[in-house]
């Protein structure tokens, strides 16, 4: 899961409450072109979105926070339709390629924004999208300016923070439980954000005792602030007869939201059947693996008769060679040096040194979601680190840890490696930076983003990473149930009332995936609808244009080649970069 793009996904469009001033109107063809539309657009967004342009690196409006009430979100669907206006006077047909793609994305941002708060109604249902941990911490630690700057523009930034949790409070209405929950764990992970690194950060600069004086003042009140935030929350939970929202929204809204996240051909249903298909292909595949290496790992031991259980058999004895909860980040630093070297040496890429990555303990604000994630530099900072974050294993009931030690084991750590680190989401948001059209970098695609990781890991081994390990096969081919079975999970719990045991059986039994990350999907899948769609479609996607493609180039294609053509598209929809690359 790639960490910027989830910030910017999930940080609601809350426009300005003052009228929109004449220099912030949108742009007709009177004006000027398409290319100058962009800029004038995307200031405007910024502007009424200030914390969303903290996660992409956009520091104009670094001290503004805008309070969530209920007329900001009449302000944000009136922006929406007002620069859709502006948009749809140009005309289509007469774009460039890479113009079309941008407004395609303009305009699916757009719609979203509007259907998100008039009909998906998630500014009410979801109380974990009121935290400001994850921009104050943007705020302090983005090597952008000086640190005397940073800790200024924090301090505007966070003035009206007790405001701005009592709007929060106010704005929901009827949540769900799960949700509920997932706000009171992440805002109270916020509150280290605001704890003695930050102190001592003030502590450090070369703010005058004034400055130093106010900013302290403002994060006591803004820790208190959360506190009570996470006192109401909590009460909410406690209050037995309090009427929950079904975290279920059904098939119609399912729907429409797969189509406005995902941008696919593809219909929920085709992806569901599809993924049930592909679960059973990877089975087989599983089997015949699994059955060359029993004698490997068992001797003459009878083998099961049932094709599953011996897959699964194999997998455990897998599963007990992992790193510990202490030197679990130390293996994946390890891991992603390997894989460096193992890029450079095949020439799969024009490989970006100046960018570096660096593996750490994941934050306490962005746990509770996955064990890993990737964070990468806003786009537009265009430097900086980027970050492979892992989970502290360490803080876990020794048993939690255990079975996600057995979940991400010694081969299986290699893929969520590729995944997150080399060449999964940092490198592809090393690319999604490089100059070139902001507005593909800065509303990045879901499916584009996730399929991209998922593809890099069969990609590798396409390519020898591993020296064709018959282990890491069948470990590859666990994840690629994984990502079949979350299509089967996300559809099923959201649409066929799936239950926590129907998940439990699947998972289980059919895709050999641990207790500990059973309960991590299930609560996925409780607090997102369709994100877990993400990986499978956009893998489908991405390697059906890579068959398109070498068809077309035949004896011209190389691999290498490939790469740098898709990634030089940012994160566009997998299904507008085809359009293009296959004109």
């Amino acid at each position: 899961m790639n960490r910027y793009f989830n910030c910017l996904f999930i940080v609601l469009i809350v426009a300005c409450n003052n009228p929109q001033k004449q220099n912030d109107r949108p742009v007709t063809p009177d004006d000027n072109s398409f290319t100058l539309f962009q800029p004038r657009f995307l200031d405007a967004y910024w502007k009424a979105n200030p914390s969303a342009a903290i996660y992409a690196g956009y520091g104009k409006y670094y001290d503004e926070l805008i309070i969530p009430d209920s007329n900001s979100f009449v302000s944000s669907v009136n922006f929406s339709k007002q620069w859709l206006d502006s948009l749809h006077t140009f005309k289509y047909d007469d774009l460039s390629d890479n113009d079309k793609i941008d407004y395609n994305i303009i305009q699916n941002q757009l719609q979203s924004n509007t259907w998100y708060i008039d009909t998906f109604k998630s500014q009410q249902k979801d109380p974990s999208s009121y935290n400001l941990g994850g921009e104050c911490y943007y705020l302090l630690t983005q090597n952008y300016a000086p640190l005397a700057q940073r800790l200024q523009a924090l301090s505007a930034h966070i003035q009206h923070a007790p405001e701005y949790y009592i709007a929060a409070r106010n704005i929901i209405n009827h949540p769900t439980k799960e949700y509920t929950q997932l706000a009171i764990d992440q805002n109270e992970g916020s509150l280290d954000v605001f704890g003695a690194s930050m102190t001592d950060s003030v502590k450090a600069s070369s703010l005058t005792n004034e400055e130093k004086d106010t900013l302290n003042h403002r994060i006591a009140l803004t820790v208190d602030a959360i506190k009570n935030y996470v006192s109401f929350l909590k009460n909410i939970s406690a209050d037995k007869n309090y009427a929950f929202s079904d975290f279920r929204i059904g098939k119609e809204l399912f729907a429409q939201k797969f189509k406005y996240d995902l941008v696919t051909d593809y219909t929920p249903e085709e992806m569901f059947a599809k993924a049930d298909s592909a679960k059973h292909y990877y089975n087989k595949q599983m089997f015949i693996i699994a059955d060359t290496l029993w004698k490997k790992y068992y001797g003459t031991a009878p083998k099961p008769s049932d094709s599953l259980a011996l897959i699964k058999a194999v997998l455990d004895k897998l599963a007990l060679n992992h790193a510990s909860p202490q030197t679990v980040v130390d293996t994946a630093a390890k891991l992603i040096h390997d894989l460096e070297y193992f890029i450079k040496a095949k020439d799969l890429f024009n490989y970006d040194t100046a960018n570096p990555l660096k593996v750490r303990i994941m934050p306490a604000y962005m746990a509770g979601v996955s064990l890993a994630n990737a964070e990468s530099t806003p786009p537009y900072q265009k430097s900086g680190v980027t970050y492979y974050n892992i989970m502290d294993l360490s803080k876990m009931p020794a048993a939690d840890a255990e079975s996600e030690l057995r979940e991400y084991n010694t081969y299986s750590l290699q893929f969520l490696s590729i995944h997150e680190g080399m060449p999964g989401h940092c490198m592809q948001g090393v690319y999604n930076n490089k100059p070139g059209s902001i507005i593909k970098s800065v509303f990045g695609n879901g499916p584009m983003i996730e399929g991209w990781a998922v593809y890099c890991e069969q990609m590798m081994m396409e390519n020898g990473w591993g020296n064709n390990a018959p282990e890491l096969w069948l470990v590859l081919y666990k994840w690629r149930l994984r990502e079949c079975s979350n299509v089967l999970i996300d559809y099923g719990i959201q649409c066929l009332n799936y239950s926590e045991d129907d998940v439990y059986k699947l998972l289980k039994n059919e895709t050999f995936q641990e207790d500990g990350q059973i309960k991590e999907k299930y609560h996925r899948a409780t607090v997102s609808q369709a994100q877990l769609c993400f990986y499978f479609t956009g893998l489908s996607d991405i390697l059906a244009l890579r068959d398109d493609y070498k068809n077309k180039m035949g004896s011209n294609y190389s691999l290498k080649d490939f790469h740098e053509k898709f990634l030089s598209y940012g994160s566009a929809p997998v299904k507008y970069i085809r359009e293009v690359m296959l004109k």
